[in-house]
């Protein structure tokens, strides 16, 4: 096996895990939903049926700077899949992921394949919990680490580290949860008392994604890191419509995005990303803003 100079994979992870910078990729649901998919929709399910629209989207991430791709299966668990009459295919759908993701990822010189694991959706007991999350990270086999993202609940985030601990102890874990405009958990929880709790679990890094845009999850992690010494994740969303001197004014421009990465990188994020309403265009400006 090559070594972390010559292993670009190798590299990036170490890099991540030591507290160097690392750019992750942005939205997938949103850059279809612009691409006329209809929100009703599975987006994950066209990894089978429109493979070549989701790779588009990879590539597009990775020739902005991105050195980190998220495989399109945030809602690839079975709960999820069952309201599109999917629930059978969680394996094929994840595995389908994996490989579009890691074709382009190869393409674009080997960089790093996380796989996405997103909320179930549903109030589930732990049991139940711990086996959809377990289904479909056996599906995600192949992946460099796996991130469990927009996490809602403290409780639902243990039970997916606990399943990709169960079936996937090799892979490095990455658990960010998601925060309310006072700053806390969906559930109440704190950021400072979730970043404690996911250190004890075994999170390889943790932090918050979306939220209410850039500011929010600013805050979050700079609560977060005086609770843990982990490297901490940062992927905000470009933010909510907003009235500006009277104005509406849209999401948060990849110019402004540029600004907050700045700031992320100073609170001690080392991983900087985008989720909802992102673009490769702001990959891009991200990716500016930490070479600057």
């Amino acid at each position: 096996m090559a070594d972390a100079a010559t292993n670009p994979v190798t590299s990036t992870l170490e890099r991540l895990v030591t507290g160097g910078g690392v750019l992750c990729d942005g939205a997938m649901g949103t850059m279809l939903l612009a691409r006329g998919f209809e929100l009703e929709l599975c987006y994950e399910e066209l990894n089978l049926s429109r493979p070549e629209m989701v790779a588009n989207i990879h590539s597009a991430y990775l020739l902005a700077g991105a050195e980190m791709v998220k495989t399109n299966t945030f809602g690839a668990n079975v709960f999820r899949l069952q309201r599109h009459g999917l629930h059978a295919r969680v394996a094929e759908i994840n595995r389908a992921g994996v490989q579009l993701a890691r074709a382009c990822a190869l393409q674009s010189g080997g960089v790093c394949v996380a796989g996405s694991v997103g909320p179930l959706g549903v109030r589930a007991e732990p049991a139940e919990a711990r086996a959809a999350f377990a289904e479909q990270v056996r599906g995600l086999a192949g992946v460099d680490l796996l991130m469990i993202e927009t996490m809602m609940s403290l409780e639902e985030a243990a039970e997916a580290m606990g399943a990709a601990h169960d079936v996937a102890p090799e892979l490095r874990l990455v658990v960010t949860m998601t925060v309310d405009q006072a700053g806390n958990c969906l559930d109440g929880t704190t950021p400072e008392a979730a970043a404690a709790r996911l250190t004890e679990l075994g999170a390889d890094v943790v932090g918050c994604n979306c939220g209410l845009g850039p500011e929010s999850v600013l805050r979050a992690v700079e609560r977060m890191r005086t609770a843990t010494r982990l490297p901490l994740a940062a992927l905000p969303s470009a933010g909510l419509p907003r009235t500006v001197n009277g104005r509406g004014m849209g999401p948060v421009s990849p110019e402004e995005m540029a600004s907050w990465t700045r700031r992320l990188a100073q609170a001690g994020a080392s991983l900087i990303g985008g989720c909802c309403g992102t673009t490769p265009a702001h990959v891009r400006a991200m990716r500016v803003a930490l070479e600057g």
